[in-house]
């Protein structure tokens, strides 16, 4: 992957020979709080409802017809334009894309308000969807990370169509980068076409508002009811640092060894195969530009709740006690790596992980450097993540019949 200033544009540009197709990813980072919670959802899916050229019936026919995938993503820390297409439709599929950047009209927005308030009660139906709700907007507070579900109910009728139109301005003023992997051989006809074409994308604004965010002072524990469930649903978690950390690496380790590596990970082992506890039982590690969290969920009968809190302790405890062996630690290795090149092989794959890497300040060769620290970790770096989360202070959320409401809730 090379990475080219034009006049002031980022651009991360990779060669893949005798790929029919190109894969062009842009992103725009998010550095500035939104004045509404959901303005950023709206203004990601209205960039596809219509144009001063196009209406959106219009615009999906285009795309159709000529073989582009095409969507833009809301993402806590950026909003990603992506699209596939063939080769010989380069100048198409850029030309279109330029429209939806520069001349999206809006004029859907009322449509689109109702669509995602119905979607979001549908998705709220969900135990699950509800519970990972409360825990990420209670985990983050005010902070802009906390624009879960709920929130956006909450603030959507506040949104006006200016709003979004301001915040699609932001964007455009924000630091962004074109991301493009595919058979192109002539470079400088490429360069000469984004110079003269995508201008626009020259970042004018890249001061960064959003605050980190690492720690919570106490334990909370959070109980929601819902009487007829046959089963309780648990999360519980912590804030840790993100990226630029030293101990990134050994979160990524703990994880695996943990409960990210399915049947073989402890959590799995023990609590659902040894003890019964589990219909479904993971930990996950989520890093974000300004923070991380690192949490264990189950779905377990609600008889269980109290075990399976135990549970977690227990094994994060043993760890903590006794460091894993060399052979589940070179599997825990061997496993993170695998994933990260399985995830880095064709063209849009290529595309959203270098042009992610490269927004998020990490660079061109942070997979490759990451990779590196993950083989670095030791025994010791494991049990001595684990005695860092048993300490840190967590957030446990529980949805169940209100019956088995443990003490503390």
């Amino acid at each position: 992957m090379k990475h080219y200033n034009l006049n002031g544009v980022d651009l991360l540009f990779e060669r893949t020979p005798k790929t029919p197709r190109i894969s062009v990813n842009f992103f725009f980072k998010v550095n500035k709080k939104e004045k509404y919670f959901g303005v950023n959802a709206l203004l990601a899916r209205l960039l596809l409802q219509g144009t001063k050229k196009y209406n959106a019936l219009e615009l999906s026919k285009e795309f159709e017809e000529e073989c582009i995938d095409i969507n833009f993503k809301s993402k806590q820390d950026y909003i990603k334009a992506g699209m596939v297409f063939l080769n010989e439709d380069f100048n198409k599929a850029m030309t279109l894309l330029k429209e939806l950047l520069l001349n999206s009209t809006f004029d859907d927005f009322n449509k689109e308000v109702l669509k995602i308030k119905g979607e979001i009660v549908s998705d709220l139906d969900n135990p699950k969807m509800k519970l990972t709700d409360a825990f990420v907007k209670n985990i983050f507070k005010n902070h802009p990370y906390s624009s879960t579900h709920t929130r956006i109910l909450e603030d959507i009728d506040k949104i006006t169509k200016e709003d979004v139109i301001n915040a699609h301005k932001d964007l455009l003023n924000s630091q962004k980068t074109i991301v493009i992997v595919g058979d192109i051989e002539d470079e400088n006809n490429l360069f000469e076409y984004l110079e003269k074409e995508f201008s626009f994308m020259k970042t004018n604004n890249s001061s960064d508002e959003i605050e980190d965010i690492f720690s919570f002072e106490k334990d909370e524990n959070i109980w929601l009811t819902k009487n007829d469930a046959s089963q309780a649903q648990i999360i519980q978690g912590c804030l840790v640092e993100s990226f630029k950390s030293d101990l990134c690496a050994k979160l990524a380790v703990l994880n695996n060894i943990l409960g990210s590596s399915g049947l073989s990970s402890r959590l799995f082992v023990n609590l659902r195969d040894k003890q019964g506890l589990a219909y479904t039982v993971r930990s996950q590690y989520e890093t974000l530009l300004h923070s991380g969290i690192f949490n264990m969920y189950i779905g377990t009968a609600p008889v269980n709740i109290e075990k399976s809190l135990n549970g977690f302790k227990e094994e994060l405890q043993k760890l903590a006690d006794v460091p894993p062996s060399d052979v589940e630690l070179q599997g825990a290795k061997e496993n993170i790596s695998g994933r990260m090149k399985y995830f880095s092989q064709n063209n849009s794959q290529i595309a959203s992980v270098s042009g992610y890497n490269y927004i998020m300040g990490l660079g061109l060769d942070y997979n490759d450097r990451f990779i590196e620290e993950i083989y670095k970790v030791t025994k010791n770096d494991v049990s001595d993540m684990a005695k860092k989360l048993l300490d840190f202070p967590k957030m446990t959320v529980i949805i169940a019949p209100e019956e088995f409401k443990p003490k503390g809730f």
